[in-house]
């Protein structure tokens, strides 16, 4: 009995040293920066991405400029094809520090960032108030627009967001959704009647004539497409060339 207690008491010793070993290599689940909740231990980098135009990330996301916390600019946009997202990576000075494409990689559930300058794909991610970090090449933020300086201007991209039906009617045709970014979305149904789906989708700019509460929604997914509207209150908007007019109903 004496020896049955013996290793039964090395044994409990062996299990509290595992478990506290295993408390203490827990902070390496965590991203580098602490931002970013990593709990499988993905890669923040890795190299030999293949490029698979079925996996390329959403423009709809990342698509414009943003300002990096080091002075530099991240251009992201479609290219000519329309089967890559692309994106170019400029320094304080203006020069060119990494171009690619964003590509989402099943296999650890996040958009990766390849660098074509030096074939490493870099892992990327949004906090909860909307900043992209990308592994080792930076922080950035949103500029509303496609370049640097564009659809600046005293835009009150909160007041506007929301859910707007054409007539004001609940199963409209034809419904715009605004988000507090200045992002913009345009559904249609199929038919008149079957379920909403996404036919246009960009950023917002103010008209270039200044005009008093009258806007450019500038297409991300058409080149040279915009559509004017106009803010008539906090509720109601005049869209398009038709002059449609639509709601706020959430």
């Amino acid at each position: 009995m004496k020896h049955v207690n013996k290793y039964l008491s090395l044994a409990l010793a062996l299990v509290l040293c595992l478990s506290l070993a295993a408390c203490g290599e827990s902070n390496e689940d965590y991203g580098d920066d602490g931002s970013d909740y990593n709990l499988y231990g993905v890669p923040d980098s890795f190299e030999g991405l293949v490029k698979d135009s079925e996996q390329m990330a959403n423009l709809y996301i990342y698509g414009g400029a943003w300002t990096g916390e080091d002075g530099g600019t991240l251009i992201v946009a479609n290219n000519d094809e329309g089967d890559e997202v692309r994106f170019a990576l400029y320094d304080a000075g203006e020069e060119l520090t990494a171009s690619g494409f964003i590509q989402f990689v099943p296999d650890y559930d996040y958009d990766y960032f390849y660098n074509e300058h030096d074939g490493v794909a870099y892992r990327s991610w949004f906090d909860e108030v909307g900043a992209l970090y990308v592994a080792e090449l930076g922080t950035f933020t949103k500029v509303t627009g496609d370049a640097p300086g564009e659809n600046t201007g005293d835009i009150d991209f909160e007041m506007m967001a929301g859910i707007w039906y054409l007539d004001a009617e609940a199963d409209a045709r034809s419904i715009l959704v605004f988000d507090e970014n200045g992002g913009w979305e345009l559904l249609e149904r199929p038919g008149g009647d079957g379920d909403p789906t996404t036919v246009d989708s960009g950023t917002i700019e103010l008209a270039p004539e200044d005009a008093e509460e009258m806007y450019l929604a500038v297409s991300d997914l058409y080149d040279q497409v915009v559509y004017e509207f106009t803010l008539l209150d906090h509720d109601t908007v005049r869209w398009g060339s038709e002059f449609e007019f639509y709601q706020k109903m959430a």
